[in-house]
């Protein structure tokens, strides 16, 4: 089952291009806390995305990425000092609670770009910090990240360059912070190498996909699918809990 999740999971990441670190996070906290899912996700990302690093540094747009950036460094520390020391028991409805809204941002109608890039610049930290505190959180930085991109006048190819290594930076940076926290260890290292097989499967089906066939809404069916996973997460997490409460 849990090769199933990473196929799939890698599956839409390489047909969209995002909502790997979610639907991942998602379906592992149905059997695992956030403190084992969250980091595993993390990992897998972070490693599938490195074949796509040499050809982002061409494109990264140094103004915007770098102020991104900075805004996720700052929320980083704060992000995983959550995920290690608030209780499973409600982490993982806050959790689900991160990635509802997440996929709603991404069901939400898009806003018209910003004429020119230097109209949106000024927005780039706090657009970095709410990423990098939900992908240190949640595994859930694309949502934000991507709705500020969409808006902040960058052409695709800057946009797709930008994205990419910003994700690569957070990922890197939300694990050390974990390891730093003692909250990084074999358990997910193993974990990790067992899902990465499916997950690199999935990513290459996804963009054999993507190249031949295009749907009428790529936006609507990533994110019902994660608003549904999170969704159900939520409720029965906050089941769990309550129930335990009482």
């Amino acid at each position: 089952m849990l090769w199933l999740l990473a196929f799939t999971a890698g599956l839409v990441r390489g047909f969209s291009g995002f909502g790997f670190s979610m639907i991942l996070a998602l379906g592992l906290m149905a059997t695992a806390p956030p403190s084992v899912a969250v980091p595993v996700a993390l990992l897998l990302d972070l490693v599938c995305s490195a074949g796509l690093w040499i050809g982002a540094c061409r494109g990264f747009h140094q103004p915007i990425g770098y102020r991104l950036i900075a805004g996720m460094l700052l929320a980083v520390p704060i992000g995983t000092l959550l995920l290690t020391i608030l209780p499973a028991l409600w982490m993982t409805p806050a959790v689900a609670t991160v990635c509802l809204v997440g996929s709603g941002l991404i069901l939400a109608r898009p806003v018209a770009a910003q004429k020119t890039v230097d109209q949106g610049r000024h927005l780039a930290f706090p657009a970095g910090l709410a990423s990098g505190l939900a992908m240190s959180m949640a595994s859930a930085g694309g949502p934000p990240l991507m709705l500020y991109l969409l808006r902040s006048g960058l052409d695709v190819t800057q946009l797709r360059a930008t994205a990419i290594l910003f994700f690569a930076a957070s990922s890197a940076c939300a694990l050390l912070g974990l390891w730093l926290f003692d909250a990084l260890g074999m358990e997910h290292l193993q974990l990790a190498v067992g899902l990465l097989l499916p997950a690199l499967l999935g990513n290459f089906a996804g963009q054999y996909m993507h190249h031949r066939w295009q749907p009428g809404s790529l936006r609507v069916i990533v994110g019902a699918l994660l608003a549904g996973l999170s969704g159900w997460l939520l409720l029965t997490s906050l089941s769990t809990a309550l129930a335990v409460s009482l």
